[in-house]
């Protein structure tokens, strides 16, 4: 394109790290990385993007309360640089990532009992698709 050599800047990575923990007496929790290196594809630069979150919760009255604390501790949003008639313009998501959320959930149990008849087979089919050069 344009006599611009890309070469093997196409791939785009993802590493992310999901953990539960489980401790006595109904507490328990969630700790979540999300890593994405920075790539470049046609005439844009994507810098890389973090994000490191999380829950900690507690249930209590037989398993059927539930109060959680979610968050997102560290991050850096999506920035992008695209060149257009050799200039170089660049965009930048600048909402900060870090909040805060607290959650108060009730499970119930009761009311109509239903049958409900589900399908037992179904198919699926999976594509691998590869830029050409």
């Amino acid at each position: 394109m344009g006599g611009i050599y890309y070469g093997d800047t196409r791939l785009r990575q993802y590493y992310t790290m999901y953990n539960t923990f489980s401790f006595n007496h109904g507490w328990g929790g969630m700790l979540n990385l999300m890593y994405e290196p920075t790539y470049k594809t046609y005439d844009r630069t994507y810098h890389a993007v973090y994000n490191i979150g999380g829950q900690i919760y507690k249930t209590m009255c037989k398993d059927k309360l539930q109060l959680t604390l979610t968050f997102n501790a560290l991050g850096d949003r999506r920035k992008y640089d695209r060149y257009a008639n050799g200039n170089k313009v660049t965009y930048n998501y600048t909402t900060p990532v870090q909040n805060i959320g607290i959650s108060l959930v009730w499970r119930f149990s009761g009311g109509k009992s239903v049958n409900v008849n589900a399908v037992e087979n179904g198919s699926q089919s999976f594509k691998e698709v590869k830029d050409i050069r």
